[in-house]
């Protein structure tokens, strides 16, 4: 039984990842402390603290071993911590001295967050992986619809001609922004945690930073000499910039249900069916993407509650952890194959948008007209000239009435007025090849 949306058995098609539950799940990650657990033994063997003999058998005997979470629960419950449950299991199949070499001179912690450093780092690559597609999906679209004129709206108002293009390109670019915000976080959670109990290297002394510094190429970790049992910034900064870019997802798909709702349908997108009314198609996936948005959020603000990590190791501080960082991942790698999926099957309806705009009449070009004007008077009297007549029946009548000198198919021209959207959306295309390697 599960209580979250993101991997129950009901709402995980919708909200849940099942690969990236994979990558960051307790079995993943109990393998993973068994990894470190290796390596540390292996790196100990090779400064000659324990015998090479041991830390082999140790290395032979775990090479394929998955602990399973459920043998573990009951130790994990009571020490606060799977690591003393697991190490149990894994003396079990051990002789005498590779037991005693097993575990040398770390504490649960470090074993817990060098696992955790390797599977959020695997999960990451899966993200970008996956960013990357989503980004030259944009920018393809961005550059089909360069032109496809539309109301660009503010304040749910319609202000000025836009292109669709550009709108795409507006969707897309914080999703390059997010992919160079990734790799640092990434670069900076991705790190070897072996500091002992209280951070001060008590067991391995001087050894300490040699271990560290094998354990880090076997791992794919980054030694660092200083310890980070209570510094929790760098995990915040992954759940922050997963919370980000589902924001930015979401983002999107509040976008989405605005224009593919009932009034509007400037847009079609794949939906879901209503109990009691055959005529209806829900937005889902664009709803989903709001909702992992402002969940990754609230789970957020606990990732960050956990920066309060008190004196040399906190348990409350650490669960609250635990409760927060997967989790935004598996919302944020959810929140990336919704979109993929959304946007690959969104369908413009120009003819729409270009309806859209022209019921709203001359409003759209007011400003237009006022800064063409201006050209050759002063920029207040156009103001007033082009309000003045706004409060006629056929403003763009009396405007020409008035000032022979417009041309007025110019001035209402759809996609000159929308200035420089088709440039952005083109310009943004471009980015995104560049940025796939021309995969775009």
């Amino acid at each position: 039984m599960s209580l979250s949306p993101l991997d129950s058995p009901l709402w995980s098609g919708l909200y849940g990842d099942p690969e990236l539950s994979a990558m960051l799940g307790d079995a993943a990650l109990l393998a993973a402390m068994v990894r470190v657990e290796v390596a540390l033994a292996e790196a100990c063997a090779a400064e000659k603290i324990v015998p090479e003999a041991a830390a082999r058998e140790i290395a032979e005997r775990f090479a394929d071993y998955r602990p399973d979470p459920a043998v573990l629960a009951e130790g994990a419950a009571r020490d606060g911590v799977p690591v003393p449950a697991l190490l149990s299991e894994m003396k079990a199949q051990l002789s005498e001295e590779a037991r005693d070499a097993l575990h040398w001179g770390a504490t649960s912690q470090d074993i817990v967050d060098s696992a955790t450093a390797l599977v959020v780092g695997e999960a990451l690559d899966r993200i970008s992986v996956r960013l990357r597609d989503l980004i030259a999906v944009t920018g393809n679209l961005a550059e089909r619809e360069a032109e496809t004129v539309m109301a660009g709206r503010t304040r749910s108002q319609i202000g000025l001609p836009v292109s669709f293009g550009a709108l795409v390109a507006n969707w897309g670019q914080p999703l390059i922004d997010a992919q160079s915000r990734l790799a640092t976080a990434r670069a900076a959670c991705c790190r070897v945690a072996l500091h002992g109990a209280v951070g001060t290297d008590a067991a391995l002394g001087e050894k300490a930073a040699p271990v560290r510094e094998w354990m880090g190429p076997a791992l794919g970790l980054r030694a660092e000499e200083q310890p980070a049992h209570t510094r929790r910034d760098s995990w915040a900064e992954i759940g922050g910039q997963g919370a980000l870019l589902a924001a930015s997802l979401g983002r999107i798909g509040a976008d989405v249900i605005w224009l593919a709702q009932s009034g509007i349908k400037e847009v079609a997108i794949a939906g879901g069916g209503s109990s009691t009314m055959p005529h209806k198609s829900n937005p889902v996936a664009a709803e989903a993407l709001v909702a992992l948005a402002r969940h990754s959020a609230q789970l957020q603000a606990g990732l960050l509650g956990a920066v309060v990590h008190g004196q040399f190791r906190d348990g409350a501080a650490w669960g609250l952890e635990w409760m927060s960082l997967r989790p935004i991942l598996v919302a944020c790698g959810a929140a990336l194959r919704l979109s993929g999926e959304m946007l690959g099957g969104l369908q413009a309806d120009a003819v729409r948008m270009r309806a859209n705009l022209e019921a709203e009449g001359f409003g759209p070009y007011a400003e237009r007209a006022i800064f063409t004007l201006a050209q050759a008077i002063p920029r207040s009297e156009a103001k007033a000239a082009v309000q003045a007549a706004m409060a006629t029946p056929d403003p763009l009548a009396a405007l020409c009435a008035s000032y022979p000198e417009l041309d007025a198919g110019r001035l209402t021209d759809p996609l000159a007025a929308a200035a420089q959207a088709p440039a952005q959306a083109r310009a943004f295309a471009r980015r995104c090849k560049d940025f796939c390697g021309g995969d775009a």
